[in-house]
């Protein structure tokens, strides 16, 4: 993760092709030959019509197509920076009709070891989209896993890396080492989808690279300001903590461990090779000791994503109901999560090509 934000050279995300001269694809399914697609920001329906899309509710304006001019994307900043869902579970209780992310800009903590971390409204893209189903009944709608695609952009990424291998031929690594790095970028990609009516309120969090055994913890040791050092905060009796970020139950429940009281030499590194979870306790600090933590009862949240392969499973974790003539409005967001662990400076640049595509599920009894 970086404190300073990634910004991707050629972000190759659904709906914000226009502006960064993208070429993913998202498409709603309907059948075999009626689809929706997004191809150079131009979205088309071949075939019969079964699924009609709009920036708005207004029946009115659903089109087989639509523009970056329907977004209103023109001058506007879609730098990607970290961003997480973390403390989902508190806007979702409330029904909110949006998604909520935070950044992690923020340093330190306050006296009793709780950091604050800001709302952000930039940094990721997430728009409105209304579907609405021309077709004989009402359906539920799913990702269609087999016709959707998240990969790396080859030739975008080995360009970066050239760049950057003929700007810092002191690193000692080839074009093709620093492209393995900028490869890695799209292990953080997450994409969320957000059902805001409240009778059908849902909320998923895919995870297109996600494996059986993987899992992204929303919290944890930081070096947010890049010195070296894991962030510490300073107790009321006047000790040196380091500062447990994140969605934790109870810090009350964090086990330390003595400082050492040896110094300790921050081995310096070039900035692309830097990161906020790579850092070294300082001799002066009461350092987390984890494992004991967890033993005395310490949970750290676990991000609560879905993989491709859960998608495809006989009972989907999650439906978009279609109703025939009503149009059915989502979120969609597409976002980096800062507390994946590929989220770091040595991807920042990168490219990726990402493809959504939908499917009708069954009709809705």
């Amino acid at each position: 993760m970086n404190k300073k934000g990634i910004i991707l050279s050629t972000i190759i995300a659904c709906l914000s092709l226009a502006v960064m001269s993208l070429t993913a694809s998202l498409a709603w399914y309907a059948t075999v030959i009626d689809h929706l697609s997004i191809s150079s920001l131009q979205m088309t329906i071949a075939g019969d019509i079964a699924l009609r899309v709009s920036t708005s509710d207004n029946l009115s304006s659903f089109e087989s197509q639509l523009t970056e001019k329907d977004f209103n994307l023109e001058g506007e900043d879609l730098k990607f920076s970290p961003v997480s869902t973390i403390y989902q579970d508190r806007w979702l209780a409330e029904k909110q009709k949006t998604p909520t992310f935070y950044d992690y800009s923020y340093y330190g903590a306050t006296a009793s070891g709780d950091p604050n971390y800001g709302k952000v409204n930039s940094g990721f893209f997430s728009r409105k989209i209304y579907l609405l189903s021309d077709g004989d009944g009402d359906y539920n709608v799913g990702l269609d896993i087999n016709d959707s695609l998240f990969t790396n952009d080859e030739e975008a990424n080995l360009k970066r890396a050239q760049q950057l291998y003929g700007e810092h031929p002191d690193w000692g690594m080839t074009a093709q080492e620093i492209k393995q790095q900028l490869d890695n970028l799209i292990k953080s990609l997450r994409i969320s989808i957000l059902i805001p009516d409240t009778e059908h309120y849902n909320f998923i969090i895919i995870d297109p690279t996600k494996g059986p055994h993987d899992k992204t913890l929303f919290g944890g040791l930081l070096d947010n300001n890049g010195n070296g050092f894991y962030d510490t905060y300073v107790t009321l009796d006047d000790n040196r903590r380091e500062v447990i970020y994140g969605d934790v139950n109870d810090r009350a429940l964090a086990v330390y461990n003595k400082p050492s009281n040896l110094p300790v030499v921050v081995d310096a590194k070039p900035e692309f090779f830097s990161n906020s979870f790579n850092a070294v306790s300082r001799g002066n600090a009461h350092t987390y000791n984890a494992e004991a933590s967890r033993n005395n009862g310490l949970v750290i949240a676990e991000e609560p994503s879905t993989s491709l392969a859960e998608l495809n499973a006989d009972n989907p974790k999650f439906s978009i109901p279609c109703f025939h003539n009503e149009p059915r409005e989502i979120i969609l967001s597409i976002y980096l999560e800062g507390w994946d662990l590929d989220c770091i400076n040595e991807t920042m640049g990168a490219s990726f090509i990402t493809k959504l595509s939908f499917k009708l599920l069954g009709r809705i009894i």
